[in-house]
């Protein structure tokens, strides 16, 4: 009997990991409700009603401060404020207003894959496809042409793929084996689903051919099958596609925000003690010195009042004060250390990295495509495009698209999706804008290479074909009011003065 269930021993290692930064992305209801994972009791060896209520007290003072979560958040917009680049055929715009079947549009799931690279440093894509006939032509035309026969892509987090081999075809290392774990429901009264596991194995069989696998548990393979191309070919290829924090093979990359999420438990942990010191210490305390019984009994009658409008009458040499004990300023302390620690890492992730290079090297290299941002958007970005690359297969499209130039003129681009990598405030720079707009206005760069820049600045965000649109239906409109004010300030013509004055 196969083994379907197997988990490498690289996946279980990284678990602990993943579940880590997982839960400080899910913030403190989650950390809390852990507990003593992530915030050890104090005396754990006392079992006593009293302990376990002072821990209960303990957690609840303590206050986990979301810094994993706000960076991650920030990043992502740092990626997404601009769109992304789109090169498809129009027959695959459905896929990009709905890549899941679902209604999810790509550049909601791709969002959510870029978590995925800087949580966990790791996920993958695979483009799934409807069932055919045997001789693999889609079931109805009406189907298809409706877009109900058509590839989705699925985003998978790292803990879903437990198993992967690779072979080698010719001088290739191929993807043979792919193992997904899944839930499927069962049984669905209308109100309660019931939730199973299944294991989708993807495979290359002998004959090298792409073949998808259904096990469940306590009753094996459910479902084999053949996903076939348009040609009602089967593919030679799992359209699988890993994507990481530095590259995009099979191998598990370190995950960019688990140093992150170490500090802010460990800021977690400081703020509990620190929150538990203040609680303990910081309520100010009366004494007094110099009472005698007979005083307490005869002149306070057993009673002192505190507040604004009490007086407290001592005896000749007595004192009242209040004292106060200083809170632990020790965990106050740490935790300032852990935020500006957490404060650099944070930076670290979108700064790219210092090497020695020529000059020409410094010329041609973008300033973020050494930083482990640029790196996640663009194996995200790479993983996409093979995804969709896999989408026009099924389609029967060609690899390439025509799209039009600001000029006029068509070109061929390939089928492609891009994140932006543009991260450099210094891009952001004006003067450093207007040169570029002087240098296309002198014929030494392309509108396109003009507008090229104006997006990595962030400034610009409208495709090239629209702005061009845009910026002559403007030109358009302001000489069109340039006639008509000149037509109502044109000086009258003699002509024009004699029939006034008949």
């Amino acid at each position: 009997m196969s083994n379907y269930t197997y988990i490498r021993d690289e996946v279980s290692t990284a678990l602990s990991r993943w579940e880590l930064v997982q839960d400080c992305v899910t913030g403190q209801e989650r950390i809390k409700h852990l507990r003593t994972k992530y915030l050890p009791q104090p005396n754990p060896l006392d079992k006593s009603p009293e302990n376990t209520t002072r821990y209960d007290q303990y957690v609840d003072r303590a206050v986990f401060f979301n810094v994993t979560n706000r960076t991650m958040r920030g990043l992502n917009g740092t990626v997404f404020k601009t769109d992304p680049i789109f090169h498809i055929h129009e027959d695959m715009e459905v896929i990009k207003d709905d890549v899941t079947g679902d209604g999810v549009p790509l550049v909601q799931q791709a969002k959510k894959a870029l978590n995925y690279g800087l949580m966990f440093g790791r996920g993958g894509l695979l483009v799934d496809f409807p069932s055919t006939d045997d001789d693999g032509v889609s079931n109805t035309l009406a189907d298809k042409e409706a877009g109900y026969l058509r590839p989705t892509v699925a985003l998978y987090e790292p803990k879903q793929i437990i198993n992967w081999r690779t072979k080698r075809i010719g001088a290739k290392a191929v993807l043979s084996l792919v193992v997904l774990k899944e839930d499927y429901t069962v049984d669905d009264d209308g109100f309660a689903p019931e939730i199973k596991s299944q294991w989708r194995a993807l495979r290359l069989d002998e004959r090298n051919v792409y073949v998808v696998e259904i096990y469940r548990e306590g009753l094996g393979m459910v479902e084999i099958y053949e996903p076939k191309g348009a040609d009602g070919q089967p593919f030679n290829h799992i359209p699988f596609h890993f994507f990481g924090a530095e590259n995009n093979d099979p191998e598990i990359d370190d995950a960019p925000l688990y140093d992150l999420a170490e500090i802010n438990i460990a800021h977690y942990r400081n703020s509990a003690d620190y929150e538990e010191s203040v609680y303990v210490v910081g309520q100010p305390t009366p004494y007094i010195s110099g009472l005698t019984q007979n005083w307490v009994d005869n002149v306070l009658k057993g009673k002192i009042q505190l507040g604004a409008r009490a007086a407290v009458p001592l005896p000749e040499g007595g004192q009242m004060a209040l004292v106060q004990a200083e809170p632990n300023t020790l965990s106050f302390e740490a935790m300032g250390h852990k935020e500006d620690q957490m404060i650099a890492i944070g930076a670290k992730i979108i700064e790219r990295a210092e090497a020695q290079r020529t000059a020409t090297e410094v010329g041609a290299e973008k300033d973020s495509e050494n930083s482990v941002l640029g790196t996640v958007a663009q194996n995200v970005s790479a993983a996409y495009t093979n995804a969709l690359l896999d989408c026009t297969i099924f389609l029967g499209l060609p690899t390439e698209v025509t799209e039009e130039r600001a000029d006029g003129t068509a070109e061929q681009v390939d089928v492609s999706f891009e994140l932006s990598t543009e991260f450099d405030q210094r891009n952001r720079d004006g003067e450093a804008r207007r040169m570029l707009v002087e240098e296309w206005l002198h014929g030494a760069i392309a509108f396109t290479e003009m507008r090229e820049g104006l997006r990595e600045a962030g400034v610009a965000h409208l495709s090239d074909e629209d702005a061009k649109e845009a910026i002559d239906a403007a030109k358009e409109e302001d000489q069109k009011r340039a006639i008509e004010l000149a037509q109502a300030t044109k000086p009258l013509d003699d002509d024009d003065d004699e029939e006034t004055e008949e």
